[in-house]
């Protein structure tokens, strides 16, 4: 059987996410594969999405603006993303915090149209939600999540990441023996099966148009910057509330992408600590065009 190829875009996940599998398989074998890997994106965009009120993330979220201290049951896929956000939580001494959402809704980058939020006073967004607690008062557990304060959630400094590495396994679990070569680009969130001797374009922050070629240090890629000046491209602060902006990219290159999402955050808003980063095996770079490319 000769190698067949297929290339798919759908907008899920806020973006555009492309999937592209070469293998030795027939044309229905290789478009299975394809639907299987967008099934389980879109399984974490159905479930783990702040927009979508029916999503479990927002049924949380109804509890957890009450600070219900009750466990909630939780499914495998908020479980392990949760797992994973708390543990750099408390890593990062909560530089990366999943409650920053009562912040995000002020700002306007998310919505406050469904999850029966506390009304406190005027934002941006025409109105700010309760939210007194932090990551600290978020408490994973056989039995679920519980809240030992009122917090808000929002998973998209990480669930993005965690949506391709979801495909990827899904595909894993499908490939029928099958030499697969996969490649996933979620807007930005990159995974490369076979990454050895690849490169990759990465945006200038000042110049869009333009890349940086670098080569794949890893099978999974995850860059963060303020590309545009648009309000939802700011990243806020947890720790001061405020919105940051930088002249610079950060892309960090680990085995995972759900890691490699999330520890862009960290190389963002603090470049000078990557601890963090060296102790879940991540490589860090900064780009500008000022100093071009630096290892963190």
């Amino acid at each position: 059987m000769t190698t067949n190829r297929i290339n798919r875009c759908k907008p899920l996940l806020g973006t555009y996410v492309d999937v592209s599998i070469e293998a030795d398989l027939d044309d229905e074998e290789i478009l299975d594969l394809s639907i299987d890997a967008f099934s389980a994106i879109a399984e974490v965009h159905e479930g783990l999405g702040f927009h979508n009120p029916d999503s479990e993330l927002s049924e949380i979220n109804r509890w957890a603006l009450l600070g219900i201290e009750d466990p909630i049951a939780i499914s495998e896929d908020m479980r392990r993303v949760m797992g994973l956000a708390l543990s750099l939580s408390e890593a990062s001494d909560g530089l990366f915090d999943v409650t920053i959402a009562p912040q995000l809704v002020d700002q306007g980058s998310l919505p406050n149209i469904h999850h029966g939020a506390i009304i406190v006073g005027s934002g941006a967004s025409g109105s700010a939600v309760a939210g007194s607690g932090n990551w600290e008062n978020v408490h994973l557990s056989d039995e679920g999540l519980s809240f030992s304060a009122p917090v808000l959630i929002d998973l998209g400094g990480i669930a993005k990441g965690y949506a391709v590495d979801k495909a990827i396994e899904r595909i894993g679990a499908g490939k029928m023996d099958a030499d697969v070569k996969l490649n996933i680009n979620a807007g930005g969130d990159l995974y490369l099966s076979h990454w050895e001797e690849e490169t990759v374009g990465v945006r200038y922050p000042d110049e869009p148009n333009k890349n940086h070629k670098m080569p794949m240090l890893a099978p999974a890629l995850a860059t963060s910057a303020c590309y545009f000046t648009e309000q939802d491209s700011v990243m806020i602060h947890p720790k001061s509330g405020e919105a940051t902006v930088r002249g610079y990219s950060v892309s960090v290159f680990a085995e995972q992408c759900m890691l490699a999402d999330a520890l862009t955050k960290l190389a963002f808003l603090n470049p000078r600590d990557t601890r963090v980063i060296r102790q879940y095996k991540g490589r860090a770079f900064m780009l500008d065009s000022h100093n071009g490319l630096l290892e963190l």
